[in-house]
């Protein structure tokens, strides 16, 4: 063989390695959610709330990684994955669907407090920023303190247990005078914690402070203090308002906006 000849050979293989690294990697095929949600509950041995509102849905799994695989395939949906101390899955949330939010036209004739009529300690209600907060420990749980914002700005400082499979935030009854709540403004009602369905009574707080950043209109559920062993519970209603994650090395909850 001559050496023109094999120049050539060399110069065709490289064009064919070059084509061969250029040609798109296909995307995986679309799968079923609920069905791939579901094999991935067998095989990893978590618990899903929210899978029916997943059925008929269409999304991406890629990868070995099982939480990757869950954020690309529930990627449509406002999620919580909770994740154990080991990091494995222990429990997913599904809110519901993604929706886009439009501002709510605003009247011509509506009037704005200034800025001097604002209260002087409130911050925007939905921060860009991500809100960080320290957690304690409580066993296996985390948890944060917060205030709860009551009637006429009635405040308490309590230290809450977070838990992704309540609700509501959950508060022992006598918090219902500290806070200036009025009985008659709750409503019985039964409601789910992690632990199972309870009677309560459902009411709303004005805001939940986190550090100095403030939530506004949060529903709140008042349990009998002795069916509570003295606890209460960060549940859905505010967590559900954010993209949740939980650093067990760092002891840390960060909460950004959706």
């Amino acid at each position: 063989m001559d050496m023109t000849h094999l120049a050539l050979r060399i110069l065709i293989g490289a064009l064919s390695i070059g084509l061969a690294l250029a040609l798109p990697v296909a995307a995986a095929p679309p799968v079923n959610v609920a069905a791939e949600l579901e094999r991935l509950m067998e095989q990893y041995g978590f618990e899903i709330r929210g899978i029916e509102l997943t059925e008929s849905m269409e999304g991406r799994a890629e990868g070995d990684d099982l939480v990757a695989r869950l954020r690309m395939l529930l990627d449509d949906f406002d999620h919580v994955i909770v994740q154990q101390q080991s990091g494995g899955v222990e429990r997913i949330i599904i809110l519901g669907e993604k929706v886009a939010v439009v501002a709510p036209p605003v009247d011509g004739d509506a009037s704005f407090p200034s800025e001097d009529e604002a209260p002087e300690d409130a911050e925007d209600e939905t921060p860009e920023e991500p809100v960080v907060l320290p957690t304690q420990r409580e066993g296996t749980s985390h948890a944060v303190s917060a205030g709860l914002e009551g009637a006429n700005g009635r405040r308490v400082q309590r230290v809450l247990l977070i838990d992704t499979g309540a609700d509501h935030v959950v508060l022992p009854a006598s918090l219902i005078v500290p806070l200036g709540i009025s009985p008659n403004d709750l409503r019985p009602q039964s409601i789910q914690t992690a632990n199972g369905m309870v009677q309560a009574r459902l009411g709303t707080l004005t805001a939940v402070w986190l550090g100095d950043r403030r939530v506004g209109e949060v529903s709140a559920a008042f349990i009998d203090d002795a069916r509570l062993g003295g606890n209460a519970l960060l549940g859905m209603s505010l967590l559900g308002r954010f993209r949740v994650t939980i650093d067990d090395e760092q002891n840390q909850l960060t909460l950004t906006a959706r």
